[in-house]
C-alpha cells in the first residue's frame, strides 16, 4: 500500500494538470465505437428446464401461453434500449436432443453470458446443473458470467427469490464462477435474467473481486488507486469534499450534499478506522468504499469509475489512451525514451532513493509500478535481464537501462506504464531507419541491440551472465528455448561523444526449423555477433556458417548490419591452427578478425566496447557475402545464356538439315 509519503515521492506536481487533461476521456461499456457489437448470451438446460419458455417470457413479459412454439428458437436480439448500458443482447436458445451436443458446446464457447435453467419441481434438472452443466464449463474452460434461472411450475413456496437462493446455496458455494441465481415463476422477472446477464458482461465482477478471498484484485487496487492519486493531487492525497464531488461529477452523477458526505466518512469511519483522517478519506477508505459497493451488488458505480480514467475490461489502459502513432516504425527503426522522459525517470529515482538509502531495494522498485496493471520487470524477459545489487536492488544505470529495454521490445507497455506514473503519452521518439544511419555513416541512438549467435554451448549465456555481474556458473536460461535479454550501460568513448550508451544483448536460441520466425525480425538488430568455441573445431565451422546464413538473410531483406565474430573460452586451450584460419576466413568476408574472450576470467569488456563501436558505425563492417537473390540472378543469366546458344545451335541445325533434304529431293 501506498504511503503518503512514497505518494509525494513519486508524483510530481508539474506532471498531474496534463496527465490529469490526457486521461479523462469518455469510455462507453466495452470500449466499442459506433454500433456495439451485441452481447452472446447462450441459454442451456435439460429437456424441459424452461429454456425456450424463458426467452418469450423475457420477450413478451406475458404469463400467456403463446402458440406455435418451435422446439429451437432462432437467435433472438434484445434491442440496446432494454439496457443501461446501451449495448444490445444476441439470445440464443440451444437443443437439449443428445445428437446436438457438439452444437450446445460450440455456443457455449462461443458465449459472453450463460444463462442455466432448472425447474425445482423436476428434481432431475437441479441435479444436473452440479452433475454435468457446471462441470461441463469448467472441462470447457468456459471463464464467463454463469446466471442461474430456476421456476416452480406447481409448489408455490418457492415462488420467490429467498427460497430459490435457499435451494442453490450448496451449489453456489462450490461453483464460485455463478454470478447470481433467479427465481422467474413471475413473468415479468424473466427480463430481468437477460438484463442481468448482459450487465455482468458490461460490468464483469472477475476482474475487480476475488470472491474467494473476498478482496479486490490486485490490478483493481493499481486502478483504484492511480484513480485516487490523480483525484487527490492538490489536497495532499486526502479525499475531501471537493474530491468527491469531482470524481461524482466525472462519472456524471450528482454532486454530494455536506450531509451526505458527513454521513458517508462516518459510515467509513465505523468500518474501517484507518479509512479517515481529520481532512478527509484515505487510500484505505477509497478502496473500503468500492469494495463495499461490488459486495452490495453496485459494481456498475465501480466501473463507472474505472471507464472514465481510462481503463478497459482488462484494468490496462485502453487503447485510446496510449498514443500507438507515436511508435509507428519500420522495421529497421527502434523505440526509445526521449530526453525529457528520461530526466523524469532520473528524477523519481532519486526521489526514491535518498528515502532509501544508495540503491534501489526490491521494496521501493515495486513502489515505481503500484498503480500501473503490473510490474512488468517482475516476470521475463526483464527479471533477470539487468545487473542487480546483493539485496536485489538497482542502480540508476540499472533502472534506466531496464526503462530503456521495456521501451525497445514493448512500447506500447512502456508508456502505460509511464501514464500511470503521472508522466505525459509524448515520451518515446522512433529512431531513423538504419539503411540512412549507414549513409550518414554514423547512428544517433541510444540503445543499441545486439543478437548473439552460436552453436550450443559456445558460451552466449555466459556472455549475457557477464554482462550484468552474474557469476560464470549460473544457469540462468540454460537450456532454455525462450528468448534472453541482458542489458546495462557500456562508456561511449566515440566519435558520437563521451556519454554512456544502453547496449541490449538478444540470445538468439537455435530452433530446428530456423534461427528467426522471418527474415524481418533481423531489422531489429543493430550488430550481430558469432560465437564459438575457440577450443572447439565444428564449433568454429558451425559459428561461420552461421553467419553466411545470418548475412545473407540480411542482404535478401535489405536489413544489413555489422557482424563480428567471438572467439569464446580462451581460458581453454585453442584447436590447431584456430587463429590462422579464422583470421584467413573473417578477412575473406570483409570483417574484423575474432575478438579473443573469457567469461570465466572476466576478460569481456573490451568486447562490450567493440560491440558499441560497431553498432554506432553501421556502415562498416558488414560481410561481403552475394545474397540468394544475386546468385540466383546468376544463375538465371548462365541459364538464359545457355538456352539462347543452345537455341541458335538448334535453329542452324534445322536449317541445314532442310536444305540436305531439298537438294536430295531434287
Amino acid at each position: 500500500m501506498f504511503s503518503y509519503m512514497t505518494m509525494n515521492m513519486l508524483y510530481s506536481e508539474k506532471y498531474f494538470d496534463v496527465c490529469l487533461q490526457n486521461q479523462m476521456m469518455r469510455m462507453l461499456g466495452l470500449g466499442y465505437s459506433g454500433s456495439p457489437k451485441p452481447v452472446r448470451i447462450v441459454v442451456v438446460g435439460e429437456k424441459g428446464a424452461g429454456k425456450t419458455s424463458l426467452i418469450i417470457a423475457a420477450l413478451n413479459e406475458s404469463s400467456q401461453p403463446q402458440p406455435n412454439i418451435p422446439p429451437v428458437l432462432p437467435y433472438t436480439t434484445f434491442p440496446s434500449e432494454w439496457f443501461r448500458d446501451p449495448i444490445p443482447a444476441t439470445i440464443i436458445d440451444t437443443s437439449s436432443k443428445p445428437e446436438d451436443r457438439e452444437k450446445v458446446v460450440k455456443e457455449v464457447k462461443e458465449a459472453d453470458a450463460i444463462v442455466l435453467t432448472f425447474v425445482v419441481d423436476i428434481a432431475e434438472t437441479l441435479d444436473r446443473l452440479s452433475e454435468y452443466w457446471l462441470p461441463l464449463f469448467r472441462q470447457l474452460e468456459v471463464r464467463v458470467p454463469i446466471i442461474l434461472a430456476g421456476c416452480s411450475v406447481t409448489n408455490r413456496e418457492y415462488h420467490n427469490q429467498s427460497g430459490m437462493e435457499i435451494i442453490t446455496t450448496s451449489i453456489r458455494e462450490q461453483y464460485l464462477e455463478i454470478e447470481t441465481c433467479f427465481d422467474w415463476s413471475a413473468h415479468h422477472i424473466a427480463r430481468k435474467v437477460f438484463w442481468y446477464a448482459q450487465h455482468a458482461v458490461t460490468n464483469p465482477v472477475g476482474p475487480i473481486y476475488d470472491k474467494e478471498t473476498s478482496s479486490l484484485k490486485p490490478r483493481c487496487v493499481a486502478a483504484l488507486t492511480r484513480v485516487f492519486v490523480l483525484s487527490t493531487r492538490d489536497t495532499d492525497f486526502i479525499l475531501n469534499e471537493a474530491g468527491l464531488n469531482n470524481i461524482q461529477a466525472q462519472c456524471c452523477y450528482e454532486p454530494m450534499t455536506p450531509s451526505q458526505i458527513r454521513g458517508l466518512i462516518d459510515f467509513v469511519q465505523a468500518r474501517s478506522p484507518l479509512g479517515v483522517d481529520e481532512n478527509g478519506i484515505t487510500i484505505e477508505g477509497f478502496l473500503f468504499i468500492n469494495k463495499y459497493l461490488v459486495e452490495q451488488g453496485r459494481i456498475r458505480k465501480v466501473w463507472d469509475i474505472l471507464r472514465k480514467f481510462g481503463y478497459n475490461n482488462e484494468l490496462r489502459l485502453a487503447d485510446d489512451m496510449i498514443p500507438y502513432s507515436s511508435f509507428k516504425r519500420m522495421p529497421d527503426q527502434s523505440v526509445e525514451l526521449s530526453d525529457e522522459a528520461t530526466r523524469f525517470l532520473r528524477g523519481v529515482y532519486k526521489n526514491l532513493d535518498e528515502h532509501s538509502g544508495n540503491n534501489l531495494g526490491p521494496q521501493m522498485i515495486g513502489f515505481v509500478f503500484q498503480i500501473s496493471p503490473e510490474n512488468p520487470w517482475s516476470i521475463a524477459p526483464y527479471k533477470d535481464a539487468s545487473e542487480k545489487t546483493d539485496d536485489g536492488g538497482l542502480s540508476l544505470e540499472a533502472f534506466l537501462s531496464l526503462w530503456n529495454l521495456l521501451t525497445l521490445i514493448d512500447p506500447a507497455r512502456s508508456l502505460e506504464c509511464l501514464i500511470c506514473l503521472c508522466y505525459p503519452s509524448s515520451a518515446v521518439r522512433v529512431t531513423r531507419r538504419r539503411a540512412i544511419d549507414r549513409k550518414e555513416q554514423n547512428s544517433d541512438r541510444r540503445v543499441f541491440q545486439c543478437f548473439v549467435f552460436g552453436p550450443e554451448n559456445a558460451g552466449k549465456s555466459a556472455l549475457l551472465n557477464r554482462f550484468i555481474g552474474r557469476p560464470y556458473d549460473d544457469d540462468n536460461n540454460n537450456g532454455s528455448n525462450e528468448e534472453r535479454y541482458a542489458v546495462n550501460m557500456v562508456d561511449n568513448d566515440g566519435v558520437t561523444g563521451d556519454v554512456k550508451k544502453t547496449l541490449v544483448l538478444k540470445e538468439i536460441q537455435m530452433q530446428e526449423d530456423g534461427f528467426l520466425s522471418s527474415n524481418e525480425a533481423l531489422g531489429a538488430c543493430d550488430v550481430a555477433i558469432f560465437l564459438y568455441d575457440s577450443s572447439d573445431e565444428s564449433s568454429w565451422k558451425k559459428a561461420i556458417d552461421l553467419l553466411v546464413k545470418v548475412a545473407t538473410a540480411s542482404e535478401d531483406a535489405g536489413l544489413k548490419f555489422p557482424c563480428l565474430m567471438v572467439a569464446a573460452k580462451t581460458d581453454l586451450d585453442s584447436f590447431p591452427e584456430a587463429i590462422q584460419e579464422a583470421t584467413r576466413a573473417t578477412q575473406e568476408i570483409g570483417i574484423e578478425a575474432p575478438i579473443p574472450i573469457s567469461s570465466k576470467l572476466g576478460d569481456c569488456d573490451n568486447l562490450f566496447q567493440k560491440i558499441l563501436t560497431a553498432a554506432e558505425h553501421p556502415h562498416l563492417g558488414i560481410p561481403k557475402i552475394k545474397s540468394k537473390k544475386k546468385r540466383s540472378r546468376k544463375l538465371m543469366k548462365r541459364s538464359l545464356m545457355l538456352v539462347s546458344i543452345g537455341t541458335g545451335a538448334l535453329i542452324v541445325g534445322l536449317a541445314s538439315f532442310r536444305l540436305y533434304a531439298a537438294r536430295k529431293q531434287r
